[in-house]
């Protein structure tokens, strides 16, 4: 399977996506990354953030909506690959006095986040414009009535590791991942019916809150350990069947 790649850090994400919301970027951020900014022009962008998803769940799990629609795979280059670490820095970038979401909404434009309760605070999410759902269930139901109204809409799937936890001695974890993978592909699918035309979808993923044995022997283990966050992107085109 080849994909379009792009190589970027997530320390330049914020200016990135402030440039494609034709936004200026503050001073102290790292430039964005031009190869992303010339291939989009979206009126809306929505973030999806998916926990243990990666350049080697793609591969191997093949999420029909997500492979058919990519028009370009941008490879995070990241200290930290775990969730809340990486997160963190695509929302700061090198300033840690900086919230590209807070940023976002001080400039005028239409935001909605949707994540857990316990990450609202972590994450520094402002109650103003965060929904705090139970499961990924909530989260996907929540984001249908956004969609079609924010400039930009983040959320966050995150259900592997607490089902893992509840199942992991019954299913085997790799099990759960891809059912996971495929359910949350057919959400996006969903999702992408419902933009608005021009609108941006950013399909992140990252290694999860903890490291989750999978039991992938031979060739499959050596490409999981090196797998990589990644960033998914397509546009919602006009002209899109």
């Amino acid at each position: 399977m080849s994909f379009p790649q792009v190589r970027t850090t997530a320390v330049e994400f914020p200016s990135t996506i402030l440039r494609l919301l034709g936004l200026e970027i503050p001073e102290g951020l790292y430039p964005a990354n031009e190869e992303l900014v010339s291939k989009f022009s979206p009126k809306a962008v929505v973030m999806v953030v998916i926990d243990n998803f990666g350049l080697f769940e793609a591969v191997v799990y093949k999420p029909e909506a997500l492979i058919k629609n990519m028009e370009a795979l941008a490879l995070l280059e990241t200290d930290d690959p775990y969730a809340i670490p990486l997160i963190k820095t695509l929302l700061q970038g090198p300033r840690s006095d900086f919230h590209m979401i807070k940023h976002i909404k001080d400039c005028g434009k239409v935001i909605k986040v949707i994540c857990r309760e316990a990450d609202q605070a972590t994450l520094g999410f402002d109650s103003a414009y965060t929904v705090t759902p139970h499961d990924d269930m909530a989260t996907y139901i929540e984001a249908t009535k956004y969609i079609f109204k924010s400039e930009l809409l983040y959320l966050h799937f995150l259900d592997f590791e607490s089902l893992y936890a509840q199942y992991g001695h019954r299913t085997p974890p790799k099990t759960l991942l891809e059912k996971i993978v495929r359910r949350t592909d057919n959400w996006i699918k969903v999702l992408l019916r419902q933009a608005r035309d021009e609108t941006l979808f950013i399909i992140i993923g990252n290694h999860g809150r903890h490291p989750v044995p999978l039991d992938y022997e031979g060739k499959l283990a050596e490409w999981r350990k090196a797998n990589s966050p990644i960033a998914m992107i397509f546009q919602k085109r006009a002209d899109h069947s």
